[in-house]
């Protein structure tokens, strides 16, 4: 069974990514593919090197927060970035679904469905919170301002809409508690059977 989980900034995917993770599920991330494809693929170092400088690597490494400073204020930038780097992202994505040899298998993607890999599992999960705990969880996390936090949030597709999306959606305003309780239930429906 594959499950591709998905969500919003500061909606709480990782968290239940974690507990998956926990329950003996493989979990492929995302976020962690795109950080490996820097070291897979040399050449998209190379290639913001060469567009930012030292701006965004120096000796060899990048600096996230810069790039993310630089490419969420600027839809063009964040296009050209994304049109260099996602290729590889979802090509190493779809090779390790395909290679994978466990029964349970949950894809952890913030771009699910912006990005096609919805049709890549057999069922699809939304955490879902409102804009306002968004807003609100990105300001106590990350420090953010309240104008930053929700250019953050602004410049994803809405978690309103990825719901009218999804098979099945976790509600993540109450308790980490709660909300991993209702995902059990889930799995369990599906028919995951906890060894714990």
């Amino acid at each position: 069974m594959k499950i591709g989980l998905t969500g919003g900034i500061a909606s709480g995917k990782s968290m239940l990514s974690a507990y998956a993770k926990a329950l003996g599920i493989q979990v492929i991330d995302a976020d962690v593919v795109s950080r490996e494809v820097l070291d897979l693929y040399p050449e998209i170092l190379t290639y913001l090197e060469e567009t930012y400088g030292d701006q965004v690597v120096q000796e060899g490494k990048l600096l996230r927060r810069a790039l993310g400073r630089i490419i969420f204020q600027d839809p063009k930038k964040k296009k050209a970035y994304l049109s260099v780097i996602m290729p590889k992202i979802l090509w190493e994505i779809k090779k390790r679904l395909e290679e994978t040899q466990e029964p349970w298998v949950l894809l952890d993607a913030p771009l699910l469905f912006e990005e096609g890999l919805d049709k890549e599992v057999d069922v699809t999960v939304v955490v879902w919170v409102s804009e306002e705990t968004q807003e609100r969880r990105l300001m106590e996390r990350d420090g953010y301002r309240k104008e930053e936090a929700k250019a953050r949030i602004a410049a994803q597709w809405s978690l309103g809409y990825k719901k009218t999306l999804a098979d099945h959606v976790i509600d993540n305003e109450g308790t980490k508690e709660e909300s991993q309780e209702a995902f059990l239930a889930l799995l369990t429906s599906l028919g995951f059977c906890s060894k714990g």
